[in-house]
């Protein structure tokens, strides 16, 4: 597997056990560069697997990340599937 799918997998697997959390301390505690973890998490926002939410409490903007839901990942064929059976 090429590094760049390793690392993706890895700050995924981190952004799905602590949702809501930025960059800066992403990059800290996975203790990887602030760059790595920023073209990681692009690349899974381009998938449609994690989104973005920005905060402001002052001056300064924070990007926080969260994993996308698995019901919003599914194929719409399959959702649909999903809410007759709750139906019945």
């Amino acid at each position: 597997m090429e590094k760049k799918y390793i690392t993706e997998e890895k700050i995924y697997r981190f952004v799905c056990t602590n949702p809501g959390i930025c960059t800066y301390i992403i990059s800290k505690k996975m203790k990887m560069s602030g760059g790595k973890v920023r073209n990681a998490l692009s690349r899974l926002n381009q998938k449609g697997l994690i989104k973005f939410k920005f905060e402001r409490h002052s001056p300064r903007i924070k990007k926080l990340t969260y994993p996308v839901s698995m019901f919003d990942l599914m194929p719409m064929v399959l959702k649909k599937e999903i809410l007759k059976f709750k139906m019945k």
